[in-house]
């Protein structure tokens, strides 16, 4: 597993450190050779960048370019960390090719890290792509991880503002099979729909307050069918001002009577 790869690094790290100066002098340099580079000046070159970072990528396994990538870093140097994991896709078995896309999928593919802004979102989701497309999609065809694209697929949806929606239909998109599966599939268009009818409530909502905020006041009176019928202020107003007029005019026929 990945994970055992990262163990397994920490104790070759320990091994490695105690090289000679003039290989230590080589790694301080930003030269890292395979037979002197120890886990730990890997992790500082993957982390740090500079001169070290192509050699750092060459020298390091699956296990420390997951860590990297866990640990943050600009999405510019991200991007040739997931380049460099998916091009050693064609060389890895089935059950380290399953167990480095268990880490992408818990982490999401990446599109959330510790370190990010808001301006390298499209190369986030760029990096997202390439991991689903070099490394989760082959695996989800021999019908491995279900159980995580069920739950990955509905979090991905709703994360990182949007980007993680743009990941989802980019993949829907594309003109090859998903590989979500049955159990993605409904989990993901149950999380849509409900999020439809939480919107289409809200909407509801505050249409009903709006309408009795503002809807001029009504006053009903009944015709002489017994039906009720309701005026409107400028009917109200008119009705008030042919009654007076009407009185007006009774009371000049009664007094030209006198």
């Amino acid at each position: 597993m990945v994970e055992e790869a990262i163990v397994d690094d920490q104790a070759a790290d320990e091994a490695t450190d105690e090289g000679t100066d003039e290989t230590t002098d080589q790694a301080e340099r930003g030269h890292l050779p395979a037979v002197a580079g120890g886990a730990r000046r890997l992790r500082e070159a993957l982390r740090q960048g500079g001169e070290g970072f192509p050699a750092a990528l060459r020298e390091a396994d699956d296990g420390l370019l997951l860590s990297a990538l866990d640990g943050g870093m600009p999405a510019d140097r991200a991007t040739r960390v997931v380049v460099e994991l998916v091009r050693r896709a064609p060389e890895r078995g089935p059950e380290l090719a399953d167990a480095v896309c268990e880490k992408v999928l818990l982490a999401r593919l990446y599109l959330e890290t510790p370190e990010q802004s808001g301006h390298d979102d499209r190369l986030r989701v760029r990096n997202a792509l390439m991991l689903y497309e070099g490394l989760v999609r082959p695996c989800a065809q021999r019908g491995g991880t279900p159980e995580l694209l069920a739950c990955v697929m509905p979090a991905l949806w709703a994360a990182r503002g949007g980007a993680g929606r743009e990941v989802v239909r980019r993949i829907v998109d594309s003109r090859q099979p998903t590989g979500f599966g049955e159990r993605a599939w409904k989990e993901l268009f149950t999380s849509a729909a409900e999020e439809c009818r939480e919107r289409e409530a809200a909407a509801e909502a505050v249409a009903r307050r709006g309408a009795r905020r503002w809807w001029p006041l009504r006053r009903p009176y009944r015709g002489e069918d017994g039906g009720r019928i309701d005026l409107q202020p400028g009917q109200l107003w008119v009705s008030v001002l042919l009654g007076l007029i009407s009185v007006a005019l009774v009371l000049i026929v009664v007094l030209a009577a006198r």
